[in-house]
Formats: structure tokens, C-alpha cells, sequence
């Protein structure tokens, strides 16, 4: 064996399971160190077992592809960018595990992590097994692992990092300081002192390690002694307390009698409670002082309690004693109330009892007059208020002291005979019931009263009749012979009722009532009266009938003149539905058709369907106002019902048409804005292709927008629809366009509103400019230079970010640099400027025209913002207010004002097309717009 052998088993230390490897066992479990993977051996087992299975390399070095028996290791790669900061480092040797040297990291890892390298066997599976890095030996956190079981030191590649991804080819594990794995991985070589001397320290000093478990071990059994002597005592202690405790629970369960005692039953437990202190007071041992003072609390709390129960019993029999006297006397005083109470109510029974009678003499009495009866019935209702006041003193006797007499106990129940039973006075209930009933029966009777009067009334009315008619049978009886004959009758009906009666109605009369004797009889006086008045009323009914006819003719003929009018309302609702109806039907298609035609055809179709719209509503408001003023004003009154549903229903009429005709209007209208939009849109890409064609006329004639508007409008100042229709239409095509691809006079001049943004007819040169320059804008500060090249320019300036240029010319490339030359807008200097760097940086972008108002401000007609309301005139008639976050586009660029400070510049605003002038920087320095 070689010497490096020997050393490699001295350093081994036991790694166990679930116990620390001071008892000789193995150390952690699982993954954990302290919850071990295996079940393990004991030290000397382990140490025994490395010095059987270490294979050592030859002199000559360690087994390829291993560090060998180097002291300290290093990693260094691993891709993965969590796991690589973590294990990267150097190592040191401290201890031994399933026979095989663990590493330990000598700086923490990320996050204050210990790292270690360790081997760990077979004994919880294959899987388990090889060679792990981790924050604890055996522990279930892990980041690398290398399958190797056969290897004595750490393998140098082949790691995996994390261990569940593949092999990591860049993770190397090496000795630290430079040595190569295979120079160190065997025993010391002859003619290697200084090794030797080395491997002889950390022999000696792993030994003294191993003394150190042997003394740990030998405390560990001692403890262990110590303590099963120590649990022995403590068990015997245990049963001793248990049994006193026993003891203990017997006497306080007598104790607790105590609790639930009588004055009867006192001396019986206090007995029983002796007796068991007597067996079991010996028994409690340690708990006899409590023992004692717990029964001697409870024998003295119940001897109070006992006292106190004997007075309180002697306290409720006086209260009772106390009671009964007041009981006694509240009967006695019930007694006298209720003796009382039945001396009222006798009155009151007697008083309903006379009252009665009153009422039955009253209405035995024949009374012939109204003034008898009203004397009669007055009398008796002045008995009834003496009589009511009777039973009223008996209850308002039982509301008063009714409680009293109700609150009384009963008296005590005793054995009489049936004799004395039914002697017994009224109770207070019976009493009070019978009092009520005869306040109901005066009352009644006091009801029938009216009753009895209103009968007694209509009685001596009929009397008085009857005389009135025997006078008025006298009176007409001429010749006194008691009957009334023909002539007579007509004479009652003349003198009486101012009525003539027909012949036929007497012959009906003197045939109904006469028959064959002489005339009417007094008692038939009746029937001639009734006899007459059915006549008289026949002969109204027939004068009604003819007024009814007349009128109903009168009726017939003004509902005719009213239904002339009707009628031509009717006619004009209708003719205005017709035309409303074919506009509906001619709108219902605009949708489809408006996805076909043509924005001019649109147009002209909308322009004919809303002349249409127009008169069909110009028929219906004519219609719905004669509706409106088609009244019950001078119709009679039995024709205002009918005439108010007729005009309801010509007015309901109106409304329908009304509300077709809107929807009409909203249909042409759609159909309008869709042919105005698409009209903006070709109008829009007619503009597009013209500007096209004039910027590519810029690029070949090599001038500015200016000269190149001078070149339009000669010695005009603006441009006119006619010249920009010549001058465009002979420009030939821009690059792009297509061989069939044309512009026609009409398209140009259609095109031309791309241009009049002012709507004026005439196209300024600011304007023509502003559409036609080519704008970028500084996206990264960049120097503006004299010439093209670099080398020999010289710098004008500094452009910033957020500044805007002017193409004038390019942009051409500069050696590997894109470059353009423009005008600054600031300033208005003229230069060249690098577009896009060698490196690809970008300094320049398209735009640079587009503004956003971020601070409100107003757009005005005039560049004064003060000028005089002449000049200065409002649009759409009111100043327009620029809320924050619209978009305008530079006309012309921003210039001071005198006099204000402020800077102002024209401006379209891209959401309604209007142009005008803003203030873009107040005399503050406060922006309003900043750059898109």
C-alpha cells in the first residue's frame, strides 16, 4: 500500500442517518445533512471499507480525467446563470464521506451559500449515486452532479449543471494553482521530500480528528448512562405522584358534595368526608397540606352555607305571612268596590229598562203631525241622556277601580253547600258585561229613535196628502155628487198641472179608472192623479221625440261639412304618404349603391334624393298644420268626441310621416358623408399623385419649391385652380406610376383642394412650399458642417435633438456615412448632416412638420394677435380653441412678434382642416407645442 493510501483512510470521517456521527452513525437523510442518504456503518466499518475499495493510481500520477489527491480544487465555467456564480471558486479538502474526500468552498456562494463536493454510494439507488455538489453533504438541495461511482477524487469534466440538464463541456474541475489532474492524482513519488512531508502533516493531523470522535464517542456513552439512570428515577417519582394524586382526586370528589348539600343532608356528607380523609389523607403524601386546607375551606363554606339557608328560609316565611295579610285585605276591599259596583249597574239596568219602555209607548202612538212626532221623539231622547249617564256612572266606576277589584287574590275555596253556591254575589266580569249591555241597549234603542221618528214623519206626510188631495177632489167635484166625471177631469188637469189633456188620453183614462159608473171615486182620486201625470208625460215624450229629430238632422248636416274638411286633410296626408313612401323605397338601396358609385355620382344622387326629401316634407307640413288647425271650435258640442278622434288620427298620420321623412334625411344624409368621404379620399389621392409629379419636376428642373411656384404663377402672387390644372397636367409621370395611370383636367382640378387649404381659390407660396419641402427632424445631436465631406468641413454648429431641417439637397453617401445637405429651421443656417452613422446610429428621420399642442392656445386669422376685429376675423365666427393633444402641420414656421414677444406660426389643424396662426412659445419661455 502506498503510503498516500494510508493517508486517504485516516481522514475518513463516519456519515450515519438521522444521528450525528459522534455516535457512530451516518449523518443526514436523503439529501440533508442530519437526515442521511443510507443507513451507513459505523466509523470504523467505513474506514475499513475505503481502505479495501481505494484503487490508487500508478507512481506516475492520478487516473485520467480526475484531480487527484490535491488539497484544493477549482470551477471554473458553467454556462447556467444562476447555478455558475454559485459553485465557481476554490475548494479545500475538509473531511471524509462514503470513503471519498469532500471538498468545501472556501468564500460563500451567492447569497451567503456554503458550498460542497462530495461522493455519495449506492446505498439509496443508483440514481442517488456519484459525485454531488450542494449546500450540505447529503442534503436535498443540489445544483451539479457527475454519475462517476468508480472515481477515488473528483472527476475533472463530464458535469452537470444544474443535475438535471445535460453535461456542461465549458464546467472543468482541476486542482487549484495551475497542477495538471494527472500530476496529482497518485501517491507521492520517491524524490518528492517535500510531498512526503506534506502528506505525513495531514495524516497526523487526521488523526488527531479521529481521537477527537473516539473521546466524543465515549462522552456520548456516558451520557447516555446517565440519563436512563436519571428517566429511572424520574419514573419512580412519577407512579409515587400518580398514586398520591389518586389519593387526592378520591377525597375532593367528596369534597365536592359539599357543593350540592341541605341543611337535611349536612351531617350525613360532613360524615362521609370524614371517613374517606381517614383512609386516604395518608396516601396523598406530598399533597396532604393542600388536602387539609381544601377540606377545611369546604367544611367551613358549607356550615355557612347551611346558616344561610335556614335564614333565608325563616325570611321567606315572614314574606309569605306578609303577603297573605295584604291578599286578606285587598279581598276585603274588592268586596266593598264590588258591592258598589252592583248598586251602579242595577241602575243602569233598571235606566235601559224604563228607556225601552219609552220606546214602546212611542211607537203605539198615533201622531198625526210632523210638529207631534218631532215633540214626541225630542221628549224620549231626553230620557235617553238621564238613562246613558246611569250606565255611563257604572263604567266609568269599572275604569276607575276596575284594577283594584281585578287585582284582589281569590278567596280560599271551601266546601259549601249548593245552596250557598248559588247565594254567591255576581263577580266583577259579570258586572262589568251587563253594564255594557244595557249602555248597548239605550244606545240601540236611541238609533231607533231616528228610525222611529223618520217612520212617524212619512206617516203624518201621507196624512197631511191625503187631505190635500180629499180638498182638491172636493174642489173639482162641481156637483157634489162624490165622483169626478170627463168634463171635471179635463178641469183637475187644466187648474192643477196647467195641462190639456188629448181626447184619446181621456177616453183611455175614464175606460181605465171610470168603466161604466158616473166618474173617479174619492178613493180612486189616486189613480187619476197617476192617470194624468202618464199623460202629460206622453205628450212631452212626443214633443221631445220631434226636438230629437230636428236636432239629429241639424247634427247630420254639419258632420257633413265637417267631413268635407276631413276629407281634404285626408287627401293631402295621403298624397305627401305616396311621396314619402317612394323616398323610402329609393333610400332603402343607398347603402348597397354607395359601395359602388363613385364619390361624384354619390354626390349628385345625395343633391336629387335631398331636393326630394325637401318637398315631401314641404307636403307633409302642409298637411300636419291643416291637421293641427282642424279644431272643435265652431262644431256643435255633440260633435267634439268624434272630432277629437278624427283629428287624432290625422295627427297620428302627420307623425308617422314625420318621423319617415327623418329617417330619409338621416339615410341620405349617411349616404352624403359616405360619398363626401370618399370624395376627400380621392381627392386626396389625386393630390398625392400630383405632388408626386411637382416634386419629381423638383428633382429633375434641380430647383427650390419657390422657384419652382415662381415658375407657375409668373408675376401672380398666388396660384389659381386654372394655372395648377396647365402646369400639372403637362408634367410628365413620377417614377412609380403606372403606364395606364392618367390625370385629366378634371382630376387636377379636383386635386387643386389638396393646395387651397384656405379655400380662397388661390394658392400662396407659403403654403406651395410648405406642402412641397422634404422634412427631417434631429433624433440625436449632430454637427452641421460646411461641405460634404468630413475631412476638410468645418463645423457651423451643433444640431440637438428635437430640431427640425429642410431637405435641400440628398441625401448622398459619404464613404460608408449617409449624408444630406438642408437648412436648419431654427436659424435658418444651411449645411450638411450625417443621416446615418458608419456604426448605425441614426441621427435624422422623416417628419418634423407635425406639432402637438400641450398646452391650450388659439388659432386666429391674422399673425397679429392683436390686430383689430377688421382684420382679424374669427373662424367659423369664434375664436377655435386648440385643446391639448390636437395635431397641426407647419405652413409657416415660427417668428417673433413685435411688441408681444410672442412666437407665433401658421399652422393646419389636421382634425377640421383649418389654418390659421398659434402661438408656439409665450414671452415666459411657456411651450404650447412640441414636435411629433
Amino acid at each position: 500500500m502506498y503510503l498516500g493510501q494510508q493517508s486517504w483512510n485516516q481522514q475518513e470521517q463516519p456519515k450515519g442517518k438521522g444521528k450525528d456521527w459522534g455516535k457512530g452513525k451516518d449523518q443526514g437523510k436523503g439529501k440533508d445533512q442530519g437526515k442521511g442518504k443510507g443507513k451507513g456503518k459505523d466509523w470504523g466499518q467505513q474506514q475499513q471499507s475505503w481502505g479495501q475499495q481505494q484503487q490508487w493510481p500508478q507512481p506516475n500520477g492520478g487516473a485520467a480525467g480526475e484531480v487527484g489527491q490535491a488539497q484544493k480544487i477549482r470551477i471554473t465555467g458553467c454556462r447556467q446563470e444562476v447555478v455558475g456564480p454559485i459553485i465557481r471558486g476554490e475548494y479545500t479538502m475538509s473531511q471524509m464521506n462514503h470513503g471519498k474526500p469532500a471538498y468545501k468552498k472556501e468564500a460563500q456562494g451567492a447569497n451567503g451559500l456554503m458550498v460542497m463536493i462530495y461522493f455519495w454510494d449506492e446505498r439509496d439507488g443508483a440514481a442517488a449515486s456519484g459525485w454531488w455538489i450542494g449546500p450540505t453533504i447529503g442534503g436535498n438541495m443540489v445544483w451539479g452532479h457527475h454519475p462517476n461511482r468508480t472515481s477515488a477524487t473528483p472527476p475533472t469534466g463530464g458535469w452537470q449543471a444544474p443535475h438535471s440538464s445535460p453535461a456542461d463541456p465549458s464546467m472543468v474541475v482541476a486542482p487549484a494553482g495551475g497542477a495538471s489532474p494527472s500530476g496529482v492524482g497518485g501517491p507521492p513519488r520517491p524524490g518528492q521530500p517535500g510531498l512526503m512531508a506534506q502528506q505525513q502533516a495531514q495524516q497526523a493531523n487526521i488523526q488527531a480528528q479521529a481521537q477527537k470522535v473516539a473521546e466524543a464517542k465515549a462522552q456520548q456513552e456516558q451520557m447516555r448512562v446517565k440519563k436512563e439512570a436519571e428517566a429511572k428515577v424520574k419514573a419512580e417519582e412519577m407512579k409515587k405522584k400518580q398514586g398520591e394524586q389518586q389519593a387526592a382526586m378520591v377525597i375532593r370528589k367528596d369534597i365536592m358534595k359539599l357543593k350540592a348539600l341541605t341543611p337535611e343532608n349536612f351531617e350525613k356528607v360532613a360524615e362521609e368526608l370524614a371517613v374517606t380523609m381517614g383512609t386516604e389523607f395518608e396516601k396523598c403524601g406530598s399533597l396532604q397540606s393542600s388536602i387539609q386546607t381544601e377540606n377545611d375551606k369546604a367544611l367551613a363554606a358549607a356550615k355557612e352555607k347551611v346558616e344561610q339557608i335556614l335564614e333565608m328560609r325563616k325570611k321567606n316565611e315572614e314574606r309569605l305571612k306578609e303577603n297573605e295579610k295584604k291578599r286578606e285585605e285587598a279581598r276585603e276591599k274588592s268586596v266593598e268596590l264590588l258591592a258598589e259596583l252592583g248598586l251602579l249597574v242595577e241602575a243602569a239596568d233598571k235606566a235601559a229598562t224604563a228607556f225601552g219602555e219609552s220606546m214602546k209607548s212611542l211607537s203605539e202612538k198615533s201622531l198625526l203631525t210632523e210638529s207631534a212626532v218631532n215633540t214626541a221623539c225630542s221628549k224620549v231622547e231626553g230620557e235617553a241622556e238621564a238613562f246613558s249617564e246611569k250606565a255611563k256612572e257604572a263604567l266609568d266606576f269599572i275604569k276607575e277601580k276596575g284594577s283594584e277589584i281585578k287585582a284582589a287574590p281569590p278567596a280560599a275555596s271551601k266546601k259549601d253547600d249548593k245552596d250557598k253556591a248559588a247565594e254567591a254575589p255576581p263577580t266583577f266580569q259579570q258586572l262589568s258585561a251587563k253594564a255594557s249591555a244595557a249602555k248597548g241597549s239605550i244606545a240601540k234603542d236611541l238609533r231607533m229613535v231616528k228610525t222611529l221618528q223618520t217612520k212617524l214623519l212619512k206617516k203624518a206626510s201621507a196624512s197631511e196628502v191625503m187631505k190635500k188631495m180629499k180638498a182638491v177632489f172636493t174642489k173639482y167635484d162641481k156637483n157634489k155628487d162624490g165622483f169626478l166625471d170627463r168634463k171635471e177631469i179635463a178641469a183637475l188637469a187644466k187648474g192643477e198641472y196647467k195641462f190639456t189633456v188629448p181626447e184619446d188620453s181621456l177616453d183611455l183614462i175614464t175606460k181605465a179608472i171610470v168603466g161604466e159608473g158616473k166618474g173617479v171615486k174619492a178613493d180612486d182620486f189616486h189613480r187619476l192623479i197617476c192617470a194624468v201625470g202618464a199623460a202629460r208625460e206622453r205628450s212631452k215624450d212626443q214633443e221631445r221625440k220631434a226636438e230629437r229629430e230636428q236636432k239629429e238632422a241639424e247634427l247630420a248636416e254639419a258632420k257633413k261639412k265637417v267631413q268635407v274638411v276631413i276629407d281634404e286633410i285626408g287627401a293631402a296626408l295621403k298624397a305627401a304618404s305616396t311621396d314619402v313612401t317612394e323616398l323610402g323605397n329609393q333610400t332603402r338601396a343607398l347603402p348597397k349603391d354607395g359601395k359602388e358609385m363613385k364619390s361624384q355620382a354619390i354626390l349628385a344622387r345625395a343633391a336629387e334624393l335631398e331636393a326630394s326629401v325637401k318637398a315631401a316634407a314641404e307636403k307633409a307640413k302642409v298637411a300636419a298644420e291643416q291637421a293641427e288647425k282642424f279644431g272643435c271650435d265652431e262644431v256643435e258640442k255633440v260633435l267634439e268626441k268624434w272630432v277629437k278622434a278624427e283629428k287624432a288620427r290625422m295627427s297620428n298620420s302627420a307623425k308617422t310621416l314625420e318621423l319617415q321623412i327623418s329617417k330619409a334625411k338621416t339615410a341620405v344624409s349617411t349616404f352624403k358623408d359616405q360619398g363626401t368621404k370618399k370624395d376627400a379620399a380621392e381627392v386626396k389621392e389625386l393630390g398625392a399623385k400630383a405632388m408626386k409629379r411637382l416634386r419629381a419636376a423638383l428633382a429633375e428642373k434641380k430647383v427650390t419649391p419657390l422657384e419652382l411656384f415662381k415658375e407657375v404663377v409668373g408675376s401672380k402672387e398666388t396660384i389659381s385652380k386654372e394655372a395648377y390644372v396647365a402646369f400639372v397636367g403637362k408634367l410628365p409621370k413620377a417614377a412609380g406610376e403606372k403606364e395606364d395611370e392618367t390625370l385629366s383636367d378634371e382630376d387636377l382640378a379636383r386635386a387643386f383642394a389638396v393646395l387651397d387649404e384656405e379655400k380662397t381659390g388661390g394658392v400662396p407660396s407659403e403654403t406651395f412650399v410648405a406642402l412641397l419641402r422634404s422634412m427631417m427632424k434631429v433624433v440625436k445631436d449632430v454637427a452641421l458642417t460646411g461641405t460634404l465631406s468630413l475631412q476638410d468641413s468645418k463645423a457651423l454648429r451643433r444640431m440637438e435633438a428635437g430640431e427640425a431641417l429642410e431637405v435641400l439637397e440628398g441625401p448622398v453617401k459619404e464613404g460608408e456615412l449617409t449624408r444630406l445637405r438642408g437648412r436648419a429651421m431654427l436659424d435658418g443656417q444651411e449645411g450638411w448632416v450625417t443621416v446615418a452613422g458608419n456604426q448605425g446610429s441614426i441621427f435624422l428621420k422623416e417628419g418634423g412638420s407635425t406639432f402637438k399642442i400641450v398646452k391650450e392656445t388659439i388659432l386666429t386669422e391674422c399673425f397679429e394677435i392683436d390686430a383689430p376685429a377688421s382684420e382679424a376675423r374669427k373662424l367659423k365666427e369664434t375664436t377655435r380653441k386648440l385643446k391639448t393633444g390636437e395635431l397641426v402641420e407647419v405652413r409657416e414656421w415660427g417668428k417673433k412678434q413685435e411688441g408681444t414677444g410672442l412666437t407665433r406660426m401658421k399652422c393646419k389643424v389636421k382634425s377640421d382642416g383649418l389654418v390659421g396662426w398659434i402661438t408656439t412659445v409665450g414671452n415666459t419661455g411657456i411651450k404650447f407645442v412640441e414636435m411629433v
